[in-house]
């Protein structure tokens, strides 16, 4: 008996010293319900779809999120919290334009710059937005597109900050962690995949890259007077130091189609955030047109949230209605009405698709699409063939990679006509090396060790719990221009071994000058 108290009191202290050891060791910061605020100022809803998806995954992770967005979510969602600012429909003009004749992006982006930078700028002095900046928040996330001036908000609120950004890697991200940019071996989303052991794909990365350098230059140069003005340099730290104070980059994009490349720990892929693990139940009259599409399946045509099929100029309309109505396969239109003029038999019109659900119905067996990198993405998830008709933008190097790989195929939208249409249509749809391409390709990008969710979150959550991870900061983005390429090491190495070389070479010569001058006076005398 006595035995048995005297293990009971040990066990007694032993509990006791765990409870205050427990008080007495370290705590991990906590991160469940941090207060996380995302400045979307896009007037493009395909980029801002993917900073909503990330946040409901924030939000479902217990933290209290905040969207300042032109674009409302289509229903509420538990522990998120939505600021709508609205914007004119400069997108829709412009996108009605290109359709009409695709832009040279050399000439559109100066306009498209100036329009961002009025849309970003309207979006932080937006009234709602202003009572905003009264509250606290543990993390700013901006989402990105030719306004990062915004990126002053993080200081603002003295709060670490995030850049999601919708595309791949490019020369304004790299710039913002220091990430190596590897133009002589990893190619440019614009121009798709090239063989970098040839000399043009590397002429044509170098060309590419240095008119990027000259538009990034000259958008630093457009924005600053933003920054300067909504920050005041009494208060606040220079735009420069601001753009070096970013914690995290969030890349939509993955190395199984953006192709392999260098790094930093605090740049991170997480293509696919927008694409759910399990689709959500479809609208009943969608879910009964693509479950009786039978043996011959559906297609899906949709050209993007901004492009609209009701600006297609009349010839090319007419080519697709006729082409796509001749078909067995029932089409699923995204139209902006849920019918219109001429409307084939075997045609269903909406004006609003959840397109990662659809893509995911066993019976879609071609999606035609613009070439956007998120619809890509999606099919790419669910192994659905794609017929890319691009317009602008990444979209055609988005394009060409599909084709390089081997599950779709790219349409010439400025020399489009009925005959190639329908062959590259019966060509994708008749083969099944497509099909079992896009199955092979999904395989691959599904295969992660968390989901691009996961892996976001993650790491938002440990640059909140290390407030701000100023470990992971690089010190090559503290870094000029020469002094990341050495000049100035290499001008001074040069420098001395210049001074060497003339010391030795006077020296050299006096020498020579003394011995030949004492053999003369020797011969002389």
């Amino acid at each position: 008996m006595m035995i048995g108290r005297e293990v009971a009191m040990k066990h007694n202290w032993l509990k006791v010293i765990c409870v205050f050891g427990a008080f007495l060791l370290p705590k991990a910061t906590p991160v469940d319900g941090s207060r996380i605020l995302c400045i979307y100022p896009s007037p493009g809803r395909s980029h801002v779809i993917v900073g909503q998806a990330l946040l409901k995954g924030l939000a479902e992770r217990g933290h209290q999120v905040t969207m300042v967005s032109p674009f409302k979510l289509s229903k509420p969602v538990k522990n998120y919290r939505e600021v709508v600012v609205p914007v004119d429909d400069y997108v829709s003009k412009m996108t009605k334009s290109f359709l009409e004749k695709p832009p040279n992006m050399l000439t559109a982006f100066p306009n498209m710059m100036q329009k961002m930078l009025a849309v970003a700028n309207d979006t932080v002095n937006y009234p709602a937005f202003v009572e905003l900046k009264k509250e606290k928040f543990d993390l700013v996330i901006v989402g990105l597109f030719m306004a990062d001036f915004v990126l002053g908000y993080g200081t603002y609120f003295g709060a670490p900050t995030v850049v999601l950004w919708t595309g791949g890697n490019t020369k304004f991200t790299s710039d913002l962690v220091g990430n190596p940019r590897a133009i002589e071996s990893a190619a440019n989303m614009l121009l798709g995949p090239q063989d970098v052991t040839k000399f043009t794909s590397r002429l044509k990365s170098f060309l590419i890259a240095s008119v990027e350098n000259v538009f990034t230059a000259y958008g630093m140069y457009k924005q600053k007077p933003y920054y300067d003005w909504n920050f005041p340099s009494d208060r606040y730290p220079s735009y420069a130091e601001v753009r070096r104070n970013v914690s995290l980059v969030l890349l939509n994009t993955h190395f199984s189609h953006g192709g392999a490349r260098p790094y930093l720990q605090n740049m991170v892929e997480v293509g696919g955030l927008q694409i759910k693990p399990k689709p959500d139940p479809l609208p009943k009259d969608i879910q009964e047109w693509l479950d009786g599409a039978g043996e011959h399946g559906a297609i899906y045509f949709c050209l993007g949230s901004n492009l609209k099929s009701a600006d297609l100029p009349v010839e090319k309309m007419e080519i697709f209605v006729k082409s796509l109505g001749k078909l067995k396969q029932r089409i699923l239109w995204k139209w902006e009405t849920d019918s219109f003029p001429g409307q084939p038999a075997n045609v269903m019109a909406k004006k609003w698709l959840p397109q990662d659900d659809v893509l995911a119905h066993k019976n879609v067996v071609l999606f035609i699409a613009h070439g956007g990198l998120g619809g890509i993405a999606e099919a790419r998830y669910h192994g659905v063939p794609i017929l890319g008709i691009p317009i602008f933008a990444e979209q055609a190097g988005n394009m060409r990679t599909v084709q390089q790989e081997g599950w779709g195929l790219e349409v010439d939208y400025m020399n489009l006509n009925a005959v190639t249409f329908e062959g590259m249509v019966k060509d994708v749809l008749t083969n099944p090396v497509y099909r079992q391409k896009a199955k092979q390709i999904s395989a691959v990008y599904r295969d992660r060790p968390q989901t691009a969710m996961e892996t976001a979150c993650y790491w938002i959550e440990y640059v909140i719990r290390h407030r701000g991870a100023t470990h992971m900061h690089y010190q090559g983005a503290d870094l000029s221009f020469i002094q990341m390429l050495m000049l100035d090491v290499i001008a001074v190495i040069g420098l001395v071994l210049f001074l060497i070389f003339k010391i030795l070479a006077f020296v050299g010569k006096r020498a020579v000058r003394l011995i030949c001058g004492g053999r003369k006076k020797q011969k002389v005398h």
